[in-house]
């Protein structure tokens, strides 16, 4: 498995370190690892006003800084990484190293988002999300129980299909042995409606929580893997966020479109939803 691990000095960032040493790379034979630090650019009226070896030493001392932690972690556990150092906007450039550099996965930590923030998608992880289409994992809160069950949030869409089989594919790195969940969440149910409309709404979240389970089911039985499946009602984010909460797992996977442009400005989607309001850390697969 070839992982990029994304850095910028932060707890959070020696935190998703901790989460690739202690799992990613013990659980299974780790293929290759490369921490990324991006620096800023220095404005070009400043950069045009001194020598190009000042920058480079200001690039190199930057990044020097930001990766000390997270290289002696990684020593001290002897797991094999190069240091890469990037400049330019954080999110386009760790989405381009990951991207040319044919990773399997990209790892970041995350500040969290309060109820403000949560708004906006402005933080890099969600910007690496917009640019980038390998699958990417956010460490929240540590990393968290290293040892629970795995939960998919599973709508039926092609999105999610891919985000199974993914997990299939590198199950050693991310879950072995772990329990895996498929839940789906319908929208809570208007109990002001007539019995007759009661019935029907019923009968249609019936429906897709059947199409939601139908190609994962059929990929988890194809390769012999056991798994459960749960169902709720609510807001999609919040309840895929309790549930991982009561249940102590240790990974949400979920699908996603990704999005750019003005619409990636919008912290509207299930996806940045659970991430704000989750303790679990949370693998996107587009």
């Amino acid at each position: 498995m070839k992982i990029l691990l994304a850095v910028d000095g932060s707890p959070q960032s020696l935190a998703a370190a901790r989460y690739v040493a202690d799992r990613l790379a013990m659980e299974a034979r780790l293929g290759e690892l490369r921490v990324l630090h991006v620096c800023y650019r220095v404005p070009p009226h400043v950069a045009a006003a001194v020598d190009r070896s000042v920058l480079v030493t200001y690039y190199r001392d930057i990044t020097e800084e930001a990766v000390a932690a997270v290289r002696q972690l990684l020593d001290s556990r002897s797991v094999p990484h190069r240091i890469l150092r990037g400049t330019g906007y954080p999110p386009v450039e760790i989405a381009r190293y990951a991207e040319t550099g044919k990773f399997d996965l990209v790892v970041m930590g995350t500040h969290g988002m309060g109820a403000a923030t949560a708004l906006l998608l402005g933080s890099t992880a969600q910007g690496v999300i917009a640019g980038s289409r390998v699958p990417l994992l956010v460490v929240c809160n540590g990393g968290g129980n290293n040892r629970g069950g795995v939960v998919v949030a599973t709508d039926g869409s092609a999105h999610v299909r891919r985000a199974v089989a993914y997990l299939l594919r590198h199950r050693a790195h991310l879950a072995p042995d772990a329990e895996i969940t498929l839940l789906h969440v319908s929208p809570q149910a208007q109990h002001h409606l007539p019995p007759a409309g009661r019935r029907a709404v019923t009968e249609a979240h019936d429906a897709a929580f059947e199409r939601a389970m139908h190609g994962p089911r059929r990929l988890l039985q194809r390769a012999h893997v056991p798994w459960k499946e749960v169902r709720t009602k609510g807001d999609p984010g919040s309840q895929i966020a309790d549930h991982a909460k009561r249940n102590d797992c240790s990974l949400i996977i979920m699908g996603s479109r990704g999005r750019s442009g003005v619409s990636g400005l919008l912290l509207g989607s299930v996806v940045q939803k659970t991430i704000a309001a989750c303790r679990t850390s949370v693998l996107i697969v587009r």
